[in-house]
């Protein structure tokens, strides 16, 4: 026969490491839209995960509470009774518990010293997450329909489809939003709009000839062509080249020009 209160305190415990761990994610985690622009991930879960999870086991954690003061209330009157074992609520481990919760209630609330240090380090961390990467073009872009999304950006719904087909994505339509379609593809809906972004790029690449630089992922990206593909094609030519490798490096490799190996690997999609 089990323990009703051992089994309450494992399942407390528990939810309460559970809690734990997805607030330290959530606290280190880039900002929504970041994330969601981004696909961010860590071990194969979303941040949208990540506060389900917290959200649930906090559901779990205040039940089990409720089992625990009802299995344990009378531990907990004997808390909150004074010598004569006579009910008092305001006993001095009370009055040392609620100054302590409420020193952080205000503390956070006014930002009060080392509570804004704290805060200010938490935020440092989650502006860090935007540093690294290109921002959207406007707030949950990724939510927005393609046609939508031609609009507030100002561009050629036709030049976005032929881009979008040109990389060889699949369930291009005007009607799906951005974050469908990355997600259909295996993509996140910035390197969607990489691609979509893709003719201005080019055209500074073109005035300062650039390309050689870029690295065969970046230029995947900017000149439309499948990258796998382009791996498998070079190495067929006697280069074992990664994703990192440079086209410059690659054409020298190869014996070529950089913009003769870059025109092979677009005509070969």
């Amino acid at each position: 026969m089990y323990s009703l209160r051992r089994f309450i305190s494992l399942e407390i415990l528990l939810a309460f490491l559970m809690m734990s761990y997805t607030g330290i994610i959530l606290f280190l985690s880039p900002k929504g839209r970041v994330a969601n622009w981004t696909n961010w991930e860590l071990l194969g879960l979303d941040k949208t995960q990540y506060t389900n999870l917290h959200v649930t086991f906090m559901v779990l954690f205040l039940v089990g509470m409720l089992f625990h003061i009802y299995l344990n209330w009378r531990a907990l009157f004997i808390y909150l009774s004074n010598k004569a074992r006579e009910f008092s609520l305001f006993t001095k481990e009370f009055i040392l518990a609620l100054g302590i919760n409420l020193l952080f209630l205000f503390g956070t609330l006014y930002y009060w010293t080392p509570f804004d240090q704290f805060l200010d380090f938490q935020y440092e961390i989650k502006a860090s997450w935007e540093k690294k990467v290109d921002k959207a073009p406007y707030g949950h872009a990724e939510l927005s329909t393609l046609g939508e999304f031609a609009e507030r950006t100002n561009s050629n719904v036709s030049t976005i489809i032929s881009k979008l087909n040109a990389y060889k994505l699949q369930g291009v339509t005007l009607s799906k939003t951005v974050a469908q379609i990355a997600k259909e593809n295996g993509k996140s809906p910035a390197q969607l709009f990489d691609i979509i972004n893709a003719k201005a790029q080019n055209n500074t690449l073109k005035e300062d000839g650039g390309y050689s630089k870029l690295t065969l992922k970046e230029a995947s990206i900017q000149q439309a062509f499948e990258l796998e593909e382009a791996l498998q094609i070079i190495h067929e030519k006697g280069f074992n080249a990664t994703e990192n490798s440079t086209i410059k490096e690659s054409a020298e490799a190869l014996h070529v020009k950089p913009i003769e190996l870059l025109e092979l690997l677009k005509k070969s999609q």
